[in-house]
C-alpha cells in the first residue's frame, strides 16, 4: 500500500463484522452488493450517490452489537421494533461522513412510516426502501434459501416494500445473477475490486468511519464511550508535542484507532468498575491481539499493524511488571502511553492530576527497564496534556449521555407506537 492508502475502510469493516457474531457474517457486505448491483444501470442517482448508498448498505445494522437485538434482528418478524436502526442513526448522526443519511438507517425497518420527530424527505424514504428490500432478500436466504423468495416478495409488495423496486431487483438479478453470484461466494471477488476502484475517501471520512464503527461497540457503556476516543485525542497531542512528521502522526493516528478493533468480539455490556476492569483485561490478552491482526491483515499497511503489536507487548509489560525485551519504536511507545493514559483518565481519577501522573509513569518505566527519553520530552508539556484530553473526555462524555438520551426518547417513541399498531 502506498502512503495515501494506509487502510482499505471497507475491508476493515467486513473483517470486524465477521467477528462480531457468527449469524451476521456477511450480510451487511451482501446487501451492499445487492444495492450496488441494482444500482450499476441507473442515472437517477448520481455516482456519489451510488457510493453514499452502497456504504449505508454496509453498515445499515451497525446499530445491531448486543445479543437480543441481532436475535430480533434474524427472527423474520416484519413489524419487529427493530431498535438497532435508532441506534444506528444516532451513530451516523454524531460520527459517520454520512450524518445527512442518518435518516435513512431510522426509518429502514419502518420505511412506510412517520412517526419519529426525526422527518424524512420522500427522497430519502425511497433509500430506506431500497436498503430494506435487500435486507429482507439477504435474510430470507439464509433463512429459507432462494427458493420461495418470489412468492415472498409478491405476498408483501406494495405494502412493504415497492412494487417498482421489486421489478427493478428482479431485472438486475436476471441481468447480474445476483443471487447465484451469492450463493456461489463470488460475489467478493467483485465487491472488492468495486471498493478498490470505486470508493473514494478522504483522510478525514475514513476517520469518521472507523469512529463510527468503534462507538458502535464503546458507546453502549459509559464505561467504554471515552476508551479509544481520548487515546485518539492523547496520541495527536503527544505527536504534535514531538513535532513528528504528518506521515508519521498518520501512522499513530490510525494505529490508536485501530488499536482495539479486535474487541468486537467481547461483550461491552459493563454495569460497574469491576466489570471494566475485567473488560480491559479481557481485550488485552493475546487472543484479542490476535482477532486484530486478523481483521487488519491485508487491508491496512503493515507498518501500522507493527505499531499495534508493539504498542499491546509494552501494554502487557507494564501490566504484568516485566523486562520490556526489545528497545520500541517512537510510534508504538507513543500508542500504549495514550491507551495507559485513556485508562486512568476513565478509571482512576486519583491518578489524574500531573504529579501523581508522572510519578506512576515513571515507575512504570523503571520497572520495566524502558528508556525514558520520550517520557522526559512530554513531561514539561503534561499538565497541558491532561488538561487537553480532560476537556476531550467532557465533550465526548457530553455527547455519549446526549445519544443515551435520544435513544431512550426515541425508542420510548418506537413502543408506543408499535403498542399502538399491535406490531
Amino acid at each position: 500500500m502506498s502512503d495515501s492508502q494506509l487502510i482499505n475502510i471497507v475491508d476493515v469493516i467486513c473483517h470486524s463484522f465477521r467477528h462480531q457474531d457468527p449469524r451476521l457474517i456477511n450480510h451487511g457486505e451482501r446487501v451492499a452488493y445487492i444495492l450496488m448491483k441494482m444500482l450499476a444501470d441507473t442515472s437517477y442517482y448520481t455516482k456519489q450517490e451510488k457510493q453514499d448508498i452502497f456504504m449505508l448498505g454496509l453498515l445499515h445494522d451497525i446499530g445491531a452489537y448486543k445479543k437480543e437485538e441481532i436475535d430480533s434482528m434474524l427472527s423474520f418478524d416484519m413489524n419487529d421494533a427493530m431498535k438497532h436502526s435508532i441506534f444506528g442513526y444516532l451513530l451516523f448522526r454524531n460520527f459517520s461522513p454520512l450524518t445527512t443519511y442518518a435518516d435513512v438507517i431510522l426509518y429502514h425497518h419502518h420505511c412506510n412510516a412517520q412517526y419519529y420527530s426525526a422527518p424524512i424527505s420522500n427522497y430519502h424514504r425511497d433509500m430506506a426502501r431500497l436498503i430494506y428490500l435487500a435486507d429482507r432478500i439477504d435474510i430470507f436466504c439464509v433463512v429459507n434459501g432462494t427458493e420461495g423468495l418470489s412468492s415472498f416478495l409478491d405476498k408483501y409488495g406494495e405494502a412493504t416494500f415497492s412494487a417498482a423496486n421489486i421489478r427493478w431487483f428482479r431485472e438486475a438479478n436476471e441481468k447480474y445473477h445476483i443471487l447465484d453470484q451469492i450463493q456461489n461466494n463470488s460475489y467478493q471477488e467483485e465487491l472488492i475490486r468495486y471498493t478498490k476502484e470505486q470508493i473514494v475517501l478522504s483522510e478525514e471520512e475514513i476517520h469518521q468511519y472507523l469512529m463510527t464503527f468503534i462507538f458502535s461497540v464503546d458507546f453502549r457503556s459509559e464505561y467504554t464511550a471515552l476508551h479509544t476516543s481520548d487515546a485518539v485525542c492523547l496520541s495527536k497531542i503527544f505527536s504534535d508535542t514531538l513535532d513528528l512528521s504528518s506521515s508519521a502522526c498518520k501512522t499513530i493516528q490510525l494505529a490508536t484507532l485501530l488499536h482495539n478493533i479486535g474487541k468486537v468480539c467481547i461483550s461491552s455490556d459493563l454495569a460497574d468498575s469491576k466489570d471494566y476492569d475485567h473488560y480491559l483485561k479481557e481485550l488485552y490478552q493475546n487472543s484479542t491481539l490476535d482477532i486484530t491482526k486478523q481483521i487488519l491483515s491485508g487491508s491496512v499497511d503493515i507498518q501500522i499493524i507493527k505499531v499495534i503489536e508493539e504498542s499491546f507487548l509494552i501494554l502487557k509489560c507494564w501490566t504484568e511488571q516485566n523486562n520490556l525485551s526489545f528497545s520500541p519504536s517512537l510510534a508504538g511507545e507513543i500508542v500504549a502511553l495514550s491507551y495507559l493514559i485513556s485508562n486512568i483518565l476513565t478509571n482512576d481519577q486519583a491518578l489524574s492530576s500531573h504529579s501523581k501522573l508522572m510519578d506512576y509513569l515513571e515507575e512504570k518505566y523503571q520497572t520495566c527497564h524502558m528508556n525514558t527519553t520520550i517520557l522526559s520530552s512530554l513531561e514539561e508539556h503534561f499538565h497541558d496534556i491532561i488538561e487537553q484530553a480532560q476537556k476531550s473526555c467532557t465533550a465526548v462524555s457530553r455527547t455519549y449521555h446526549h445519544v443515551m438520551d435520544e435513544f431512550h426518547f426515541l425508542s420510548t417513541i418506537l413502543l408506543h407506537y408499535n403498542s399502538k399498531y399491535e406490531f
